[in-house]
């Protein structure tokens, strides 16, 4: 982080840019009203997912990483995964070292870190493209599936040396073989989309820090013209060069995604880039060269062989989230150039942490595919969503991260089709390797407590219970819990220990009496009682739709979980990615999983799959706000702990403690306002204004709760700190 850089500040070399971008000018407002407009607004047909563009710091030389990748694929085939098998990480770690170095994963840091190295390890993705031009290198991360998600990560030459194909910087590339050592030969072709004055103005325009600096889109024959045509009349200032047409019939747009401040009031901010590509029709049949070429994102880059582990899933684009000064700006924009419209509105009452307050707006397009199939909806690229957050207060993760970084890409979500699978994976490698992700931290309490009701009440109507059972009365309850507690298997807060087998709890409880002297039915209870606190609170939105195994997977992996009119969607946040110093803005990563109520075994559906089931975690959204400001206190917390700041460390563990509260008296709110939402919405479909009337007045009246429960703890963060700077 540059000191003193903020959002609102644009240095003079990057003003330059935003009028002419290698030579090439800019039209103007003027000359772009001069442009005819047409009399019916043209239908763009199609706008995908298609590559995101990250400037970073330093790369490594592509063997470096291919030599990780053959080792991560040898160890696989030591340590093979067995499905429905928890993997013994003690055992494979022990494999790992046998092959070759390790890190220590109780050393792991989120900060300076490589996030190509982060991909390979944690998630198994694999570099499938690579580029070495001039001025930058580039290198293209995939997952198994060619339609799933492409991160194209780019960074400046070090020292003019050879490129990954051993080619001198600046001179074209020799001939050579597609293996995974090097490049195939080419024409030499300068290319703008790598070119270094990009990342100089990234790095202008966010105070020097990496992150995502182009979000790319592929459009459909003659979209592109029809893209162009509404930016040069509505919004000039954001185009930054005329489309390129390359030499294998590629066209790319680049414009500026954002304004520094409101629409017609400022000018553009040249940091973040959205990228339009069209490309030529495929001939019918063509070489396997030219498929391998074709099968690249950007003009420019090779492809390189890359070997995928067969346990690895793919994962697919599902929306890329931005900080922004202006969001209604963004809005408009979006919808004047590419027919984006609101989807989800997320107010001020419902994200609110503390003294923290933003507003965040769901949009994008309507994807043209429709099926029942559960497999195409899950690769669909057609479906476009873009949230969009803007602060509301002076504190908080968002409006820090406008004041250090200025307005960008936040975090990027991909879907899988099993989100506990996917991060069981990325835990397990860590704890064997010592590299790839950390995740938020999640509160036990999220998930449930082991609660004196839990075994007093068995549950929800006494689920619990069988007929020839009974629950525990208050002193036996109150024994199990302390015997619990000495055995060091229930913290003070009341989390059961996730690992403690039933034999375990056995010996914990032998000389609790109610337990030790009862029948087999009571002691089968009490283990029921036990093994659902752990994820009671899920237990209570899902019921039996999922099995107990998989409920514990969840809430191992801290995996977050929301239900919409039986629509599932799981969600989890990767700790902050090119992160160099610790406790500094960054953006990260999302992995969700979306199961729709209408193929939840899995098979196809009776009718369409709607794009986006599952929305977007009204729960879970709030849940990310508050885990964020959590994470922070817990590193503030641990940080003066370290230092021998006892009072520093007592003031951050009571900002913890607040958090947690507020989520847990904000959830039975979120969960009326999410029912509410639902109805709403069904009764409109079905034409009915007086249901939906009535379902928008609960919707209301759940808000101003919310409202008055963000209230509450905004002025309760606020007394705790003016009482500490007051000390």
């Amino acid at each position: 982080m540059v000191a003193g850089c903020h959002a609102s500040y644009v240095p003079r070399a990057t003003a330059i840019h935003a009028r002419m971008v290698r030579g090439k000018a800019v039209l103007s407002a003027a000359e772009a009203a001069t442009l005819p407009r047409p009399a019916v607004d043209p239908v763009i047909t199609e706008c995908r997912y298609d590559h995101l563009q990250f400037f970073v710091d330093e790369l490594q030389p592509l063997a470096h990483y291919k030599a990780i990748e053959d080792r991560l694929n040898s160890f696989a085939q030591l340590v093979p995964r067995v499905e429905g098998s928890r993997l013994d990480v003690d055992a494979a770690r022990n494999v790992w070292r046998e092959i070759g170095g390790s890190a220590d994963p109780g050393a792991f840091q989120v900060h300076g870190r490589d996030l190509v190295e982060q991909l390979l390890h944690g998630f198994g993705w694999r570099v499938t493209g690579a580029h070495s031009g001039a001025e930058t290198r580039s290198l293209l991360l995939s997952t198994p599936d060619a339609s799933g998600a492409r991160f194209v990560i780019t960074t400046r030459n070090q020292g003019g040396g050879s490129g990954d194909d051993g080619s001198q910087a600046g001179r074209p590339p020799s001939s050579a073989g597609t293996d995974s050592q090097t490049l195939p030969s080419e024409s030499y072709e300068v290319y703008d989309h790598f070119a270094a004055s990009h990342l100089e103005r990234y790095a202008n325009s966010h105070c020097g820090a990496q992150g995502v600096a182009v979000l790319g889109f592929e459009l459909s024959a003659g979209d592109l013209s029809v893209v162009l045509q509404r930016y040069r009349e509505r919004h000039p200032k954001l185009v930054v060069a005329p489309p390129h047409t390359h030499a294998d019939g590629t066209t790319i747009l680049d414009v500026y995604a954002y304004y520094q401040a409101e629409v017609g009031e400022s000018e553009a901010d040249p940091g973040t880039v959205l990228r339009f590509v069209e490309r030529p029709a495929r001939a019918p049949v063509g070489t396997q060269e030219e498929d391998d070429a074709r099968s690249m994102p950007l003009p420019g880059l090779k492809p390189v062989v890359a070997h995928f582990e067969l346990s690895v899933l793919p994962a697919y684009c599902d929306h890329w989230v931005s900080n922004v000064r202006s969001r209604v700006g963004f809005l408009q924009t979006m919808e004047e150039t590419l027919g984006f419209v609101p989807k989800v509105d997320f107010n001020a009452g419902v994200v609110a942490a503390g003294e923290a307050q933003i507003e965040s707006t769901v949009m994008g397009n309507a994807s043209p595919l429709v099926t029942a199939d559960p497999k195409l909806a899950l690769a669909d690229r057609g479906q476009v969503f873009l949230p969009t957050n803007n602060a509301l207060s002076p504190v908080g993760h968002v409006h820090w991260y406008l004041e250090e970084l200025g307005q960008g890409v936040q975090h990027v979500a991909s879907r899988v089709s099993s989100l506990p699978e996917y991060v069981q994976r990325a835990n397990d490698m860590r704890a064997i390797t010592g590299e790839g992700f950390t995740f938020l931290n999640i509160p036990r309490t999220y998930y449930g407590l082991l609660s004196k009701e839990l075994l007093i009440n068995g549950g929800v109507d006494g689920e619990l219970l069988g007929e020839d059972t009974a629950g525990l009365s208050e002193a036996d309850a109150d024994a199990v819990l302390e015997a619990l507690r000495e055995a060091r298997l229930l913290d003070q807060a009341g989390a059961l220990c996730l690992e403690a087998e039933t034999p375990t709890f056995d010996a914990a409880l032998s000389s609790v009496d109610c337990y030790h002297g009862a029948t087999v039915a009571t002691k089968a209870y009490i283990q029921r009682a036990l093994r659902r606190s752990c994820y009671v609170n899920l237990w209570k939105l899902m019921r039996d739709q999922l099995n107990e195994s998989t409920y514990l997977s969840i809430v191992r992996n801290k995996i977050l979980l929301d239900v919409q009119d039986g629509d599932v969607l799981m969600q989890i946040f990767t700790s902050v990615v090119l992160q160099r110093e610790p406790n500094t803005e960054a953006p990260f990563l999302e992995f969700i999983q979306r199961v729709c109520a209408q193929c939840d075994d899995g098979t196809e559906a009776s009718e369409p799959i709607r794009p986006g089931c599952g929305g977007f975690g009204i729960r879970n959204f709030l849940t990310l706000f508050l885990s964020i400001e959590v994470s922070k206190a817990m590193f503030d917390a641990n940080a003066a702990e370290e230092n021998g700041d006892g009072a520093a460390a007592a003031f951050h563990r009571q900002r913890v403690q607040l958090f947690t509260e507020q989520l847990v008296e904000s959830n039975p709110i979120l969960t009326a306002i999410s029912d509410c939402m639902t109805a709403e919405g069904k009764a409109v479909e079905a034409g009915d204004s007086s249901g939906a009337a009535e379902w928008a007045r609960r919707k209301e009246e759940a808000n101003l709760a919310l409202q008055e429960c963000s209230q509450k703890y905004n002025a309760l963060m606020k007394d705790m700190r003016e009482a500490d700077m007051g000390q």
